[in-house]
């Protein structure tokens, strides 16, 4: 995990740290007192998370947060300042926390605890599916390349049977819901998710039998799956849009908004 401390004031900035060692001690902490080279350093070395102060000098916090969400929209920040005032600004801008200086180990802990986004590297195997808003595979911060576009379809489809054993049929109506034959196409695409997620070491997530194929949720990290287990990170993570892009997904996405 990478997490950023942006902070002008030297105490607050080392005494933040110690906090962050406490909490997370096998972590890469970068420590910035300045809000312009903590910008700078992120288009570099993306950070996990940010701990960011407000009230600083050219670039205040919440500018800050906007010129890191402007190029991440999906980045983690949390908010560590002496003053109440800003709490509506950071909150508008997502934030998956508002602590208050002194902020306590426990509180740290919480923020970490509780964070928007999912830290890819917090899975076994470092693959991670993001179901809400637009579906995405990611495999250590990076988005797994197939090479046929609706592989990640089809990876997508076993992701949100959750496990389940997927006969071909089931897979190809709901893809394609017409009468031409697919099989042929379907077991290209099968064949093309085995060889990719084999290559990045991670072929113990994706199952392929006679009877259909699927994946293991266990070896998956999955914003999905950690809403369904009712976990602070997938709880905040969805915004009533969950694989956008595909139409068979309305269905879930519209009880996971009812629910």
């Amino acid at each position: 995990m990478i997490i950023y401390v942006v902070d002008d004031e030297k105490n607050a900035l080392e005494y933040l740290e110690s906090k962050l060692r406490q909490v997370k001690p096998d972590a890469e902490i970068e420590c910035f007192q300045s809000a312009t080279e903590a910008f700078l350093a992120s288009t570099e070395k993306p950070f996990d998370v940010c701990f960011l102060d407000i009230q600083m000098p050219k670039l205040n916090g919440v500018m800050l947060a906007k010129k890191f969400k402007a190029a991440n929209p999906r980045c983690n920040l949390v908010f560590v300042t002496g003053y109440s005032d800003y709490m509506a600004d950071a909150f508008a801008l997502d934030a998956s926390g508002y602590l208050l200086k002194p902020a306590t180990k426990e509180q740290v802990s919480h923020a970490l605890e509780n964070l928007r986004y999912n830290i890819a590297e917090d899975t076994e195997n470092g693959l991670v599916a993001q179901c809400f808003g637009n579906f995405e595979l990611f495999y250590h911060g990076e988005p797994v390349r197939f090479k046929y576009s609706r592989s990640k379809e089809v990876f997508a489809y076993l992701v949100d049977r959750k496990g389940a054993l997927c006969s071909n049929s089931e897979v190809i109506c709901a893809l394609w819901e017409d009468d031409e034959d697919h099989s042929s196409y379907y077991r290209s695409l099968l064949k093309d998710i085995h060889d990719t997620i084999s290559e990045l070491g991670c072929e113990d997530v994706f199952v392929r039998a006679r009877a259909g194929a699927g994946i293991i949720p266990a070896k998956l990290r999955c914003d999905y799956f950690d809403f369904l287990a009712g976990k602070p990170i997938g709880i905040n993570a969805f915004q009533g849009e969950y694989m956008m892009q595909y139409s068979w997904a309305e269905s879930t996405g519209v009880n996971l908004f009812v629910d």
